[in-house]
């Protein structure tokens, strides 16, 4: 993945921090400022002029929810509102919850970060990186030069990578039949990482940062260690403790439209359609086996910045202890040996360096979630606030949605 394509990655898909003590989430929403005018002015021109169909904005400050509010559609076609408990399929911003999960194991002993992947899943004991591809999707390979470590997999420098990021990668994907998510058959997860580690890595353990499924093999892990299912622990563990009461791998039947529907941009760049992405119904399937680590969640703009501000509260919110304090400054801190430029990779995150805090506006220290959906989320220690802005298209908007409301939120933080 190039630097370009990183930067884009977190800035839009992101996550939160800071050195604070517990707060509760307080409820003091102020939408008439005139620099909380500005966002409304931008969402709302962005759903009048068709390059969003909706979307739902929150900030928090200080633990305090400050900024709520929806704006266009949930459902074109029908002419359904924006709600703003309405529940966005979150994709990559799932990955956090595994990052936390892993972690909660390791600081229970049961498992270490610098473990041997095929430890827990044996057929990733002899990993080989891929040469060449033949026309027949058959593909030549070497040995690797190392097992993957956990730690690998929670820093994408496992050498797995993702099929709709690499044509050649894809094309093994599709020949072993492996799921990158938002599946609706009856496989397991277990069964779709066996298939996962009968490919060829693209590149060596530990050499090169690659977004990856590596987060699909940790939640594996995770239901090997726990004994449960992976989306029944994340729930169990973080979720429930964190009441994120409107939060669902699969989503129940009596809130199942509030989902959002899934638009794109319109060939020419006017207007919205439905998107043609095929699996987007993966949230109402209640009968599949299959979990991803790296993408299945869904969730509401004020339940996820629970789990942010967490985060934030170094593994604490509402008096309740999701995970150690050095364990979230581990999950915050540079991971790697590798040149990470104006943002160093922690664990499911990139966090804001001197070099990026230079460049602005965010601060060092500053961090965030996003996803496929393009939704994503930030956080700042040093102004100590959550922000999330949450749409539902793909592919993503195609007018800097995202960077503009960035933009305006610091104003609007420095303004106050």
């Amino acid at each position: 993945m190039n630097n370009v394509y990183r930067l884009t990655v977190f800035l839009i898909f992101a996550m939160i921090f800071s050195v604070s003590c517990n707060r509760e989430q307080k409820v003091q929403k102020n939408t008439s400022s005139e620099g909380y005018a500005l966002i409304d002015s931008l969402l709302n021109s962005a759903v009048k002029n068709q390059d969003i169909p909706g979307a739902v904005a929150c900030i928090v400050r200080n633990g305090s929810v400050v900024y709520e509010k929806a704006f266009g559609w949930r459902n074109i076609e029908n002419r359904v509102a924006m709600q703003v408990d309405d529940i966005f399929r979150m994709a990559s911003m799932t990955k956090g919850l595994t990052a936390v999960a892993i972690l909660q194991l390791c600081e229970r002993g049961l498992l270490f970060l610098d473990d041997n992947v095929s430890k827990y899943i044996p057929e990733f004991g002899t990993p080989q990186v891929l040469i060449t591809i033949l026309p027949d999707s058959s593909f030549t390979a070497r040995p690797a030069k190392s097992e993957i470590t956990i730690r690998q997999l929670l820093t994408h420098t496992s050498g797995i990578g993702y099929g709709f990021l690499d044509d050649k990668y894809n094309a093994l994907i599709i020949k072993h039949n492996i799921s990158e998510g938002f599946e609706d058959d009856s496989r397991t997860s277990l069964e779709n990482i066996r298939r996962l580690a009968g490919i060829p890595l693209l590149r060596d353990p530990g050499e090169k940062y690659i977004y990856s499924m590596s987060y699909d093999v940790l939640g594996v892990i995770i239901e090997h260690v726990s004994g449960m299912r992976y989306d029944e622990y994340i729930i169990k563990n973080i979720v429930n403790p964190l009441q994120m009461d409107d939060t669902y791998f699969l989503v129940p039947l009596e809130k199942q439209h509030r989902l959002v529907s899934i638009y794109q941009p319109k060939a020419g760049g006017n207007g919205l359609e439905p998107t043609i992405y095929p699996d987007t119904a993966y949230p109402k399937i209640i009968n599949r086996q299959y979990f991803s680590g790296g993408g299945d969640l869904c969730s509401t703009a004020e339940d996820y910045s629970k789990f942010v501000q967490m985060i934030l509260n170094l593994g604490s919110f509402n008096n309740k202890r999701i995970l150690g304090k050095r364990y979230v400054e581990m999950m915050l801190s540079k991971q790697t040996k590798l040149d990470d430029g104006n943002s160093d990779q922690g664990f499911s995150t990139w966090v804001v360096n001197s070099a990026g805090a230079a460049e602005g506006p965010m601060s060092k220290g500053s961090f965030g979630f996003g996803g496929f959906w393009d939704t994503y989320s930030w956080a700042d220690p040093e102004a100590d606030f959550v922000a999330l802005l949450l749409l539902q298209m793909y592919p993503e908007n195609q007018a800097n949605i995202h960077q503009k409301f960035q933009n305006i939120v610091y104003g609007v933080i420095d303004g106050r």
